[in-house]
């Protein structure tokens, strides 16, 4: 056992202690309302005071866009949350859920929405709560403001804020908006700057709303909420449209004053920056023969919305790992190429479906198997085949091919080929399970 690592005894002992302390609270009501620990979830409709959607409909690839999905859905199935028994036929379904539920109550410290009895959270499913869900608190009681009340439940990450709160509000204020009426969203003072900013330029744009911070000590009472969900049974996947991602765009370039975007011309190669997970270990070589293209350098900060928004709505081809940055995919211009680059055990098709939703083109190159952190080595050579066949062979690499082709023989060309087969004969890693998404 190496130095400062944990026995098996010690792990199990901790996981244990917080099954045990997490049972406490479910057997125990009083104690489980005194620490407002909800008993599990239920569903939401079962409650609903008045029902504005509840519909599913079907979403569908377009064969040429399937063509360009297929090489990495049979891959991402065993990776992808959800129902991917559909991935052969490039389908799902998705279900529009638009409830209000009087007299609930909105925990800060979670920003969980609780039935009015504080029992069990309001989901899409009854069931369970999952380990690790359970965050017990003291909370400060507090009045709702009068009317109804949208609860973000991001957390503050970046892809989830889009996909599961913004998106899903505009689909519905635009569909139901004179139903919804006045509408407060509550959102923490301790959030990410990108999601204050957000709301506000979606306030300028429907005046019915307004913002209301709730403290992560408190809890709002006798609340109206406005419960939405819009989700594919294929859970990675994303219900967004083109025109709710292309009036996202213009809220927010409104907000910041960004003039209309001009047609799009940048080669951009989007860093992993400093995250501790899914980063490409092989990142300053791989940059080193995209530069020779003409691509950029581009590092993503979650404090500058309106920089990433500049960036990927110029942009004409996109490298990038997979990760929470492909969320900006949204502010993309219809036509963009996007080049997303996995380790072979940790494919996930979330982002190619949202880029053939929104209209870009897209394909992947497949690296090495990814390790304990979900960090990995990409195929350089598949990139740069990827970029090749958008931008042409550089006119230095043509001449050398010819100079050179005889020459090569059985030397370095044979051992870069043993080299990756014994890479993708590698057993699978068993961080296959993780969530390549999270940084």
């Amino acid at each position: 056992m190496r130095p400062g690592s944990r026995s098996v005894i010690e792990i199990l002992a901790d996981w244990l202690g917080l099954v045990l302390r997490e049972k406490i609270y479910l057997w125990i009501p009083p104690l489980g309302r005194a620490f407002h620990v909800p008993r599990g979830a239920s569903f939401a409709g079962d409650f609903a005071a008045k029902t504005l959607e509840d519909q599913t409909e079907a979403l569908a690839l377009a064969p040429e866009e399937f063509a360009q999905a297929q090489p990495i859905l049979t891959p991402a199935r065993r990776n992808d949350e959800g129902d991917t028994s559909t991935y052969g036929t490039g389908t799902t379904r998705l279900r529009s859920l638009l409830f209000l539920v009087d007299h609930c109550i909105v925990l800060g410290h979670t920003m969980s929405v609780l039935d009015p009895t504080g029992a069990t959270v309001l989901a899409r499913a009854a069931g369970p709560l999952g380990p690790g869900m359970i965050f017990p608190a003291i909370l400060k009681r507090r009045t709702a403001p009068s009317g109804a009340c949208y609860t973000i439940s991001c957390g503050g990450d970046f892809a989830r804020f889009f996909r599961d709160d913004v998106l899903p509000l505009l689909h519905f204020l635009r569909t139901h908006g004179p139903e919804i009426g006045p509408l407060h969203i509550i959102t923490r003072p301790d959030f990410p700057a990108f999601i204050g900013e957000t709301l506000a330029a979606l306030c300028a744009a429907y005046p019915s709303l307004d913002i209301t911070e709730l403290r992560g000590d408190e809890r709002l009472e006798n609340v109206t909420a406005l419960w939405l969900s819009r989700t594919p049974d294929a859970s990675d996947w994303d219900g967004a449209t083109r025109a709710e991602a292309d009036e996202l765009a213009a809220m927010l370039r409104a907000y910041y004053r960004l003039p209309p975007p001009a047609p799009p011309d940048k080669l951009l190669f989007v860093s992993r920056g400093r995250s501790k997970v899914g980063a490409l270990l092989n990142e300053a070589e791989v940059l080193t023969s995209l530069m020779d293209y003409g691509f950029e350098f581009f590092s993503p900060r979650s404090d500058d919305l309106k920089e990433q928004i500049e960036a990927f709505q110029s942009a004409r081809v996109i490298v990038a790992p997979h990760g929470e940055a492909l969320a900006n995919l949204v502010f993309c211009q219809p036509g963009t190429l996007v080049i997303e680059l996995f380790p072979s055990n940790l494919v996930r098709s979330g982002y190619c479906w949202l880029a053939l939703r929104l209209g870009l083109r897209y394909c992947a190159a497949m690296g090495y198997q990814a390790d304990a952190m979900q960090a990995f080595v990409v195929k350089k050579r598949e990139v740069i085949a990827a970029v090749e066949a958008e931008l042409g062979p550089l006119p230095e690499e043509e001449e050398e091919d010819e100079g050179e082709g005889e020459g090569e023989g059985e030397g370095e060309g044979e051992e870069a080929s043993e080299v990756d087969e014994k890479a993708e004969n590698t057993p699978l890693h068993p961080a296959r399970d993780q969530d390549p998404n999270k940084s």
